[in-house]
């Protein structure tokens, strides 16, 4: 065989192999990129950013949870018998407003969806309406636009095709039951998380006096009009069918503590006014605080961190809401904001340092 032939032969079988990885990817579709879940294989949930479009667009629903990382924990079996419906959660960590809209239009559009639970994490109230957050790696854009020619980063991702594909043809061939795993753990904390003082103040050295309290200026209180306006206000008005549960997730007292160290504290409470009357203007928006419920917020033992609770917080915040419990209207909204600002504005947090 003359070199020729042989270079010819070897670079035939390259492509060869290549496409039929590629064909492995198209066909078995771990992240539900061209369709839904294939009889027979079982798909793990792991990937958020990547797999949660292709949840929105393809799975049979008519209820969602999403929102940042503060929705992990939600349960869709829990939130199905409390509500009577059928739902998916498409959680994403770190998200910008724009980030979560974008998908959840996606679902608007493509079901026909009577409720969506959705955190307003106050974190991202002071941003531009079309803020994309990085810190959490570059976003998958190909899985969610409709360019074929760009799919290449799909069906020859290495990660997708030994991450994914492979355990996928492992498990079929073993026996393993096909199916998809539960919402309930997709994204959820891991058994073994720790919750507590140790967790919640870890990376805290203390919380110095504040010189001053920094107020809202008004170019930060157009972005937050902006930011809500399209992204929570525009979505639901376009959809009256909908109701949308809206909550400001329950931050620990540390987050507060944080907050008025850096002197932030009343510049976050007014940005949650310009929001919270954004969004009680909307008819189908019920909008929940819980920041009240201080036996929640200065319990430490909630927490794994400052700012994400346990998966039993999380089934509390469920049935609060199904119950009206901490709701915000138009009528105690004031009364609201005045309490945080008198409670997390005089705490003792320099306590919180105390063994």
């Amino acid at each position: 065989m003359t070199s020729g032939k042989w270079m010819r032969n070897f670079i035939g079988a390259v492509v060869l192999i290549t496409a039929l990885l590629g064909a492995a990817v198209a066909v078995l579709d771990p992240f539900f990129h061209y369709h839904a879940p294939l009889p027979g294989f079982y798909y793990r949930l792991a990937d958020q950013r990547s797999q949660n479009d292709g949840i929105t667009r393809h799975f049979s629903y008519d209820a969602m949870i999403t929102g940042t990382s503060n929705t992990d924990n939600f349960k869709t079996s829990e939130f199905d018998a409390l509500f009577g419906v059928s739902s998916i959660k498409v959680p994403y960590p770190g998200a910008s407003f724009h980030e979560v809209s974008a998908n959840m239009e996606k679902g608007l559009a493509t079901h026909d969806v009577k409720i969506v639970v959705r955190s307003v994490d106050d974190s991202y109230l002071i941003e531009s309406a079309d803020a994309m957050h990085s810190d959490m790696g570059e976003f998958p854009t190909y899985l969610y636009d409709s360019n074929p020619f760009n799919d290449i980063r799909y069906y020859l991702n290495r990660d997708v095709l030994f991450g994914y594909c492979l355990p996928m043809i492992k498990n079929r061939l073993t026996g393993t039951a096909g199916g998809v795993e539960s919402f309930d753990s997709y994204s959820a904390d891991d058994p073994d998380t720790q919750y507590g003082k140790e967790q919640a103040l870890d990376g805290v050295d203390g919380f110095p006096a504040p010189a001053k309290q920094h107020p809202l200026t008004q170019s930060e209180a157009q972005m937050v009009r902006d930011n809500v306006t399209k992204n929570i206000v525009e979505p639901a008005k376009a959809h009256p069918e909908t109701t949308f549960y809206c909550f400001i997730p329950p931050f620990s007292i540390v987050r507060w503590g944080t907050m008025w160290s850096e002197g932030t504290l009343e510049r976050q409470i007014e940005a949650q006014r310009i929001a919270m009357s954004l969004m009680l203007g909307c008819a189908n928006i019920k909008l929940f605080s819980f920041s009240e419920n201080t036996g929640l917020t200065t319990d430490l033992s909630n927490y794994k961190d400052a700012v994400h609770y346990s998966p039993e917080v999380s089934s509390e915040l469920l049935q609060w809401m199904k119950d009206g419990d901490y709701q915000v209207t138009e009528d105690n909204m004031e009364e609201l904001l005045s309490f945080e600002k008198k409670f997390y504005g005089s705490y003792d947090y320099q306590s919180l340092m105390n063994d």
